[in-house]
């Protein structure tokens, strides 16, 4: 049996901890009635649908380039991401609704040293699975992995929140103390969601680099001295990126000369962008019909 790709595998990881905190969340918000607790019970709970479903996302975009799908999967990253975004968005809007409905019946908190000492262990689980998610998308450039991090650090801090929620409540004894670190926490989770949403969004709509790697990449294609000039330069991101233009070079280059000149600079542009990314190079020659000078230039 072939070994599980790492975003699997972090995913797996995030649903364990989602599993783990919506737990002890809901034996412990049942328990204290502590509305960031429940609220935080409900987001973790979320987590663990949000997860399952990157989970078969993760799977699919692994699939292979066929002939429907020449240029593989991958984009379905995209999809879940903006799912991901809708998530969290549709949770804060539930927990900022539930704030509300507790508040006005002036329900209030019991028993905080309990959901204090409950919220100890999530928090340290939940901080060591962002570590963990950010370190796989980083190295795999996973958008559906970068995602899940992002919503497991909205999560840390829910985590912070209900603590310091459940520790103030303990020590002045005062309800709407809860209820204000509930819509706080309800509050920061929808302004999340809006990063999320918009990443997944810019892979879909092809999105170029940003405008420092762009930089990076026309200042490598400028210093290279086999390159008399070159211009069409585009770009887009994704977990697999994308740079093509066109070189401008002397009409005399072999063959060889013009393979070994393109694997040089995707070893630069890789360099830059990331080990995954795509270059498609066309040659001009500098003494023909595309050497016109209104097409040439950066």
């Amino acid at each position: 049996m072939s070994p599980r790709p790492p975003e699997e595998r972090a995913i797996r990881v995030a649903i364990a901890c989602s599993v783990f905190g919506g737990v002890i969340k809901c034996v412990a918000g049942a328990a204290t009635g502590s509305m960031s607790l429940i609220s935080s019970a409900a987001d973790s709970l979320g987590d663990l649908f949000v997860s399952a479903a990157n989970l078969g996302i993760v799977r699919y975009g692994h699939r292979p380039a066929d002939e429907d799908h020449n240029y593989g999967h991958a984009k379905i990253e995209a999809v879940g991401a903006m799912f991901e975004g809708g998530f969290i968005f549709a949770a804060g809007a539930f927990i900022a609704f539930e704030t509300v409905r507790k508040a006005v019946r002036g329900e209030a908190t019991h028993d905080p040293g309990l959901g204090i000492l409950a919220m100890l262990p999530v928090l340290a689980v939940t901080v060591g699975t962002v570590m963990y998610l950010r370190k796989v998308a980083h190295a795999t450039g996973s958008l559906v992995v970068r995602s899940d991090a992002v919503h497991y650090l909205t999560d840390v801090w829910v985590n912070v929140g209900v603590l310091v929620s459940l520790v103030l409540v303990r020590v002045t004894g005062k309800a709407w103390v809860d209820w204000v670190v509930s819509a706080v926490i309800a509050a920061y989770m929808i302004h999340s969601s809006r990063g999320v949403v918009q990443e997944g969004f810019d892979v879909l709509m092809d999105k170029s680099l940003e405008p420092d790697v762009v930089a990076r990449v026309t200042a490598a294609l400028q210093a290279c001295p086999r390159i008399d000039s070159f211009h069409d330069l585009r770009t887009r991101r994704g977990r697999h990126p994308s740079v093509d233009f066109h070189a401008v070079v002397p009409p005399e280059m072999t063959a060889q000369e013009l393979h070994d000149l393109y694997s040089e600079l995707r070893a630069q542009i890789r360099a830059i962008v990331g080990p995954g990314t795509g270059l498609h190079m066309h040659a001009d020659p500098s003494t023909g019909p595309d050497s016109d000078p209104e097409d040439l230039g950066v």
